[in-house]
């Protein structure tokens, strides 16, 4: 495979779904995220007829390697499948974040796949990753409890807020204020609150 098959391949690698992704793939997202910023096509260090065979990819294999759960080796093969699949969608949107975040504007830019495996850039994505998924987790969560009042309550909905954790708040002082009975719609919403562990 030439460069130039390369690059013609990677939008159709970089569209499939993310359970198949694998090192290679990674960095085609890296070389297509790279020409979208700066309208020119990512120079790979040296080119030995395979993708699979360059720095760039060895990069993000070693980048698996060191996001992955120590003992991944040990793990059966539909674990490792999930693990994989998840670390696939980390690493892209850390990909992502690099270009369309840290890098976003100003002098430096990124200029290599190296980047990518230095602690420090790894701990601060990891930092605004976790934070994401606890936002996305809480926002689902949020979305459930709000289906559930909408059938169980649906009048306690109209007068209540509970979009979010500080509104499930403002509604667990108003129980307290009142000294609600145990029957009440507003405890019933609080509980199931916890149960989908929104709140303590």
């Amino acid at each position: 495979m030439t460069q130039n098959e390369f690059y013609e391949s990677i939008p159709g690698w970089i569209s499939k779904p993310k359970e198949s992704w694998n090192h290679i793939t990674l960095m085609a997202f890296f070389c297509h995220k790279y020409e979208e910023k700066n309208g020119v096509k990512f120079r790979l260090v040296k080119w030995r007829g395979s993708p699979g065979l360059g720095k760039e990819s060895r990069d993000f294999a070693k980048l698996f390697k060191l996001l992955a759960p120590e003992d991944y080796s040990n793990f059966s093969k539909n674990k490792k499948d999930e693990i994989k699949h998840s670390l696939m969608i980390k690493i892209s949107n850390y990909v992502s974040w690099m270009f369309d975040y840290k890098f976003r504007s100003g002098e430096k830019s990124v200029t290599g796949t190296g980047l990518f495996l230095l602690p420090s850039m790894i701990n601060e994505f990891e930092r605004m990753y976790s934070s994401m998924l606890k936002r996305h987790k809480e926002e689902a969560s949020i979305d459930a409890l709000a289906s559930w009042c909408r059938e169980a309550y649906p009048a306690a909905l109209r007068s209540h807020q509970i979009g979010s954790v500080e509104e499930l708040a403002i509604l667990e002082k108003y129980i307290g204020t009142y000294s609600l009975a145990a029957d009440e719609p507003e405890v019933a919403i609080i509980n199931k609150a916890k149960q989908l562990g929104i709140i303590k």
